[in-house]
């Protein structure tokens, strides 16, 4: 992604009362971001890099957790060993780490603390109807000797649902990403209702042992797409404390913000260049770059991404250009265009020798048809007064 421009979206904290008033609330909140006074959201594209192939042992890699620069942690997930596995940047596996007293029911992210410890977020429930949700700690893998460890549980509700599994167009109780913070863990749902409301709801859970609630504190709105909308990942940055949250096509940024009042911060969208597959874990490296794993497909594992954005520490580093997003890409035909521009706008294809191949508006061609094209690397060029911004696109 090297464009940006600005969005007038959601950005919406909502708190809430009790059981019966907080699913009330949110349903009563408007998903129209013309309907709802909110700051701007800064969004820009960022290119994502191809390390290496994960093991295969990692075929369904789900959360993500670095404790070195060459030493990942991942897992798999629903029905799968309940073990964790550590592999470097050229995907070498290291080391398995068998959870010997807890079962793999649906692990979906892993968070650590200050002092190292992991934490495993078994809560992954895709048909909303699960009452046996769970979060796992065990010891900093370092400190452990063996290949085998024990785990401290914390078992949980969610202070807000009281149906299992609710109504369709309530299905907002997938919890598939989890940061830990000062004693707290933070939970993050993937909304699955239908028709999606764009919601992601954050819960509050003490970080210790035992019979918990986790208290439903706020909420923020992403879009109204299964694409845009459904967080699969996230983490957090201890220097800075800023918030990256995960979806199909983008990262949300949040820093900045009062307590830990997240969405109430400035709020950045990293939206792919060119999209993966379902990428499932994301974890900060240092403070501008992260790696992103994705489940496999066919018969081969996916892979580990390095993603560096181009802005860090809350310091905004970024160009004021627009957005033009190009899926899939590669593509055998048809290309969508996806930019902010007028339908006037001019759109131009090169080859690499810099020959002019097709011109149309972007209006004609927000579904382009490529097939015409020799398989290779061509430039999209668009031009909308003196601002112009390209891609590259690949015919395969």
């Amino acid at each position: 992604m090297a464009k940006q421009f600005f969005l007038f979206l959601i950005l919406v904290p909502v708190f809430f009362v009790c059981k019966s008033q907080s699913t009330e609330l949110l349903q009563k909140k408007s998903h129209n971001p013309d309907e709802i006074k909110s700051r701007h959201i800064l969004s820009t594209p960022v290119d994502i890099r191809i390390l290496t192939r994960l093991p295969a042992v990692l075929y369904e890699s789900s959360g993500v957790v670095v404790t070195h620069p060459n030493k990942i942690w991942s897992h798999e997930d629903s029905g799968n060993a309940s073990e964790l596995y550590c592999f470097d940047t050229t995907g070498q596996l290291l080391r398995t780490l068998v959870i010997s007293n807890v079962q793999n029911i649906d692990w979906e992210d892993l968070a650590s603390d200050n002092v190292g410890r992991i934490y495993i977020c078994d809560a992954g429930n895709n048909d909303n109807n699960r009452k046996n949700l769970a979060v796992y700690r065990i010891p900093n893998p370092e400190t452990i000797s063996g290949n085998t460890t024990t785990a401290e549980i914390i078992r949980f509700v969610l202070s807000d649902q009281t149906q299992f599994p609710p109504p369709q167009s309530n299905r907002n109780f997938d919890i598939e990403a989890m940061i830990w913070r000062s004693d707290t863990l933070f939970l993050f749902t993937k909304n699955r209702s239908t028709p999606i409301n764009g919601y992601s709801k954050m819960y509050k859970l003490p970080a210790q042992p035992g019979n918990r609630t986790a208290q439903l504190v706020d909420s923020v709105y992403l879009g109204n797409s299964i694409e845009v909308a459904r967080v699969t990942a996230a983490d957090i940055l201890p220097q800075t404390g800023e918030l990256v949250l995960l979806t199909a096509r983008k990262i949300i940024s949040f820093s900045n913000y009062p307590g830990n009042r997240f969405f109430s911060g400035d709020r950045v969208e990293y939206v792919f260049s060119t999209f993966p597959g379902q990428n499932e874990g994301l974890a900060f490296v240092t403070p501008n770059r992260l790696y992103m794993t994705e489940e496999g497909s066919g018969s081969l594992a996916g892979f580990l991404y390095e993603i560096v954005l181009p802005t860090t520490g809350g310091t905004n580093h970024l160009k004021e250009e627009p957005i033009l997003i190009t899926y899939p890409n590669p593509t055998k035909d048809l290309l969508t265009i996806e930019c902010p521009w007028p339908d006037t706008t001019r759109l131009q294809i090169f080859d690499v020798q810099g020959n002019l191949l097709h011109q149309a508006t972007l209006g004609e061609s927000r579904q382009l048809d490529v097939s015409g094209l020799n398989t290779g690397v061509y430039l999209l060029n668009l031009q909308y007064g003196q601002q112009m911004v390209t891609r590259r696109i690949i015919r395969k």
